[in-house]
């Protein structure tokens, strides 16, 4: 049996406790449930540290038994945990014991976004005085390579920025006035209109900032705070002419 074939033999041990890998001497098969044990509660606390708002809102005790459910039913395809746990908000979508909890996928996606934020790599932004080398006509046409922490998040029924904020200190969250947009970079986040929302997904996107603007479906719509945000917070990494 080759290296790749042990390896594959005794991961196997993760998705059944009774396998006994043929890769692993007889003598020591008893001592398998040390690593898959170890496996689990590191999984599962990782997953802990992943979802904060997810834990606060049904508590640490059922957090951990639902943890172990997803653990135990989902593969970890990286060594880094930090992208472990990715599958959570749609484990969570389909779990019966959070029924009652319809909003908990859509807050995993915004703890999620969060989380891949803060790890994220770093890169430099470019100034804001670069653009006057540029007619209006040329800046519209511009491709914004934007910073890779930056993320949308978005939920068609749920106010996923009051639920977050209220466990930041802030008011208690009404559940009935509908979805919110947040935008997340680094180690913040902000609520945005649907209008402000929608540009930013076609900057990601690559579209131009004249089409991203067409986007929003709003002839109305200034994207120059928008623009002033990205620029002066350094997430714009780059420009491509379209």
């Amino acid at each position: 049996m080759n290296y790749a074939a042990a390896l594959k033999d005794f991961s196997q041990i993760y998705k059944d406790a009774d396998y006994q890998p043929q890769s692993i001497l007889p003598r020591s098969q008893p001592f398998l449930d040390v690593y898959r044990n170890n496996t689990l509660a590191n999984r599962s606390a990782n997953l802990a540290n992943t979802y904060p708002t997810i834990l606060e809102l049904v508590g640490e005790e059922f957090f951990s038994a639902m943890a172990r459910v997803f653990v135990e039913n989902s593969q970890s395809h990286s060594g880094n945990l930090h992208y472990d746990g990715e599958s959570f908000p749609d484990f969570l979508s389909a779990f019966p014991h959070v029924s009652d909890l319809p909003y908990l996928s859509d807050m995993a996606k915004l703890d999620w976004a969060i989380h891949l934020a803060h790890y994220s790599v770093d890169c430099s932004g470019i100034a804001i005085e670069t653009l006057a080398a540029y007619t209006p006509e040329q800046f519209g046409q511009l491709k914004l390579i934007l910073h890779p922490a930056l993320a949308i998040v978005k939920s068609s029924a749920w106010p996923i920025y009051q639920i977050l904020m209220m466990h930041h200190g802030n008011n208690p969250a009404d559940l009935n006035t509908g979805g919110e947009q947040v935008w997340v970079w680094r180690d913040h986040w902000q609520l945005l209109s649907i209008s402000d929302a929608l540009f930013l997904e076609s900057l990601l996107n690559s579209q131009n900032i004249e089409s991203a603007m067409r986007a929003t479906a709003d002839d109305e719509y200034d994207a120059g705070p928008i623009l002033i945000q990205l620029f002066s917070r350094g997430l714009v990494h780059d420009l491509i002419h379209s």
